[in-house]
């Protein structure tokens, strides 16, 4: 049976960013992007090889 390409979680990766963005709003009353975007992008990386994981993990069974 084919299994379906691993997808990179883009709309995980917005939501660490607004969530991050949003967060500095409301504690510092500033927004620091920069910050946010680095944050979000390692997140979205390591979603991804989790995905890629578990994904080479299924096909071993």
């Amino acid at each position: 049976m084919a299994v379906p390409p691993v997808s990179v979680p883009i709309a995980e990766g917005v939501g660490i960013f607004v969530g991050i963005v949003a967060w500095d709003v409301l504690s510092a009353g500033e927004m620091e992007l920069l910050k946010a975007l680095l944050i979000s992008a390692g997140g979205t990386a390591v979603w991804y090889c989790a995905r890629c994981w578990q994904c080479r993990r299924r096909k071993r069974r």
